[in-house]
């Protein structure tokens, strides 16, 4: 989830209200909004049919991410799962990944 505005309006609402009466607090807690002060390495994995975090959320972080010419983080796409992952191999492929995230940024 990276914009609290465009998730689960049931959820989100009993822990912010609504968007358009606390427009701020959707801001401050949204890591969109924070995007530009990204230092470290990210690394973004996404199953494409997630009901609960849709994939346009991962869309717009990744546009904003190279608006802002950020340089070390990457994106890793999932077309058959969902918000938890059920096939073996996606799950290799992501903690594969986590792993070497890891491996080159924690010293």
């Amino acid at each position: 989830m990276t914009d609290w505005a465009y998730y689960n309006h049931l959820y989100t609402s009993r822990i912010l209200g609504l968007p358009q009466d606390d427009a701020a607090a959707y801001r401050r807690s949204s890591p969109i909004y924070h995007a530009q002060g990204l230092e470290g390495a990210l690394l973004i994995c996404h199953g494409m049919i997630d009901q609960n975090v849709h994939f346009q959320d991962t869309v717009r972080l990744v546009q904003r991410l190279i608006e802002l010419g950020k340089k070390n983080w990457e994106v890793a796409i999932y077309p058959k799962e969902d918000h938890g992952f059920r096939h073996p191999w996606s799950w290799s492929d992501e903690y594969r990944r986590i792993l070497q995230l890891f491996e080159e940024n924690l010293n």
